[in-house]
């Protein structure tokens, strides 16, 4: 009886699963020209497919090309290294080499997030059965690629610290494979990399993001009354910017009269908003951290990377 309901439960949230991930990719069309809630839906469609490994990996690239497309290269290569991790999982389940990564674990030290990947649920599938990482990208030809794209992207936003985290992932590939050029030409990099932080560093020119919180009210906004995002934007971009663009954005949409800004930081009391208006409210935010992280959070870039609050 038990193994009945546990059955009835998993084909309960498979329906469910599946119908989010279709809805999801319908809503696409209408997100088209919003790059924020666009990718947010991508990465709903992405985590749908968490127990489906090549599906998921194709979605992971997919928001790994549009973050590239609008030149955020950061979260590019944020998606780019969990399709490693994600490569990584599934590879150490078929090859025993004690040189490859054992895992999602191995990239804990590029982000927190990456345990997401990991293979550990009962509804994990295996590598050995038939059309299951049959892509070309779950070899360690594929892992390699990905994880120079990582660096590559990590490069592009300077963000030196984690380039060199994903080349360590990458050195030991190489130095199994006895492939000197491509150590020597990565050893090139991380000691441009590593110049690159002390040039910085001495001018206090590293600048990562600025950020937001975004909130939407009002029944125009349909399944995104009453949510609220952080909005992680250009270095040095002001409230007003922001601002103008969202609100340009929706009236486009909605029209004119019926968007408003709160610029206000209070709490909204949706009680007092008009029901046909579409309000936006902003408020410029930074990270926060506790006493106890603050001994590991040194460095500039230590203070703006792998950020939960």
């Amino acid at each position: 009886m038990a193994m009945v309901q546990k059955i009835q439960v998993q084909v309960r949230d498979l329906v469910f699963n599946l119908h989010m991930i279709l809805s999801d990719t319908v809503k696409m069309k209408e997100f088209q020209e919003d790059p924020e809630m666009l990718l947010d839906l991508m990465y709903r469609i992405a985590k749908g497919y968490q127990n489906s490994p090549d599906l998921r990996l194709t979605w992971l690239q997919n928001m790994a090309g549009k973050h590239t497309e609008r030149g955020n290269h950061a979260e590019a290569a944020q998606c780019l290294v969990h399709s490693a991790a994600l490569v990584a999982e599934y590879l150490n389940m078929l090859e025993d080499k004690p040189y490859l990564p054992i895992g999602c674990v191995s990239f804990q030290n590029i982000s927190s997030n990456v345990l997401e990947e990991s293979a550990v649920s009962d509804d994990v599938v295996s590598p050995d059965e038939e059309g299951i990482c049959t892509g070309k990208y779950f070899t360690e030809l594929g892992l390699v690629g990905l994880l120079e794209q990582a660096a590559y992207a990590f490069s592009m936003a300077q963000m030196y610290e984690a380039q060199n985290e994903t080349y360590k992932i990458l050195i030991p590939i190489h130095e199994a494979e006895r492939s000197h050029k491509k150590l020597a030409t990565i050893h090139g990099k991380l000691q441009e990399a590593f110049q690159q932080i002390i040039k910085q560093d001495q001018a206090g020119k590293r600048m990562f993001g600025t950020f937001f919180r975004v909130g939407f009210y009002g029944s125009k906004f349909g399944d995104l009354d009453g949510e609220e995002f952080v909005y992680k934007e250009p270095a040095i971009t002001k409230l007003p910017e922001i601002a103008h663009r969202l609100e340009s954005f929706y009236a486009d949409r909605f029209g004119q009269d019926l968007v408003e800004v709160i610029k206000d930081s209070s709490p909204v009391d949706s009680s007092r908003l008009h029901p046909n208006k579409a309000y936006i409210q902003l408020t410029y935010v930074e990270p926060y951290f506790d006493l106890y992280e603050m001994k590991d959070r040194i460095s500039y870039f230590d203070k703006n990377y792998n950020l939960s609050q």
